[in-house]
């Protein structure tokens, strides 16, 4: 599954190439993109289905310092973004800037709590991985649907 997410991503790259309007390949490299994660993740579904998975102290120290330093990235990325979505009126524009303020929320929390676990060298086990990733995590990653019920 991991190589076919990320033939698919390939395949999405090949079919903006040129293309000139830049919203519309935009949205199809935020696809994309999303295909390479869904990849990774296949990758770590693999990795933990083979056996347990463990951290060295060296990791540790490692995670803390990138930790520290994605979690002050991700505080200023929702801050610009929010100030973003409050200055504009355009609401094609606003729907977009409001996906990227919930990436950017989903972002600090995933981060935040993984960074916790690192400070208080907790073992970080399978289960704990998974729960960093989704627990706050509505919609997973995907856009929301525009024209779902209850939108």
């Amino acid at each position: 599954m991991a190589e076919l997410e990320e033939r698919y991503a390939v395949s999405y790259d090949d079919d903006v190439a040129g293309l000139g309007n830049v919203a519309v390949a935009g949205l199809m490299m935020g696809v994309a993109l999303d295909s390479r994660k869904h990849a990774g993740l296949y990758r770590a579904i693999a990795a933990i289905l083979e056996g347990p998975l463990g951290i060295t102290d060296v990791e540790y120290d490692r995670l803390e310092a990138a930790l520290k330093r994605h979690v002050e990235v991700e505080v200023g990325m929702l801050s610009e973004a929010r100030a973003l979505l409050e200055g504009v009126e355009d609401d094609r524009a606003k729907r977009l800037l409001e996906e990227i303020v919930d990436d950017e929320v989903r972002h600090h929390k995933f981060l935040s709590n993984l960074l916790e676990a690192v400070l208080a060298r907790d073992m970080i086990f399978e289960q704990d991985v998974w729960d960093m990733i989704w627990r706050d995590v509505p919609t997973h990653g995907a856009p929301r649907d525009p024209y779902a019920p209850g939108e």
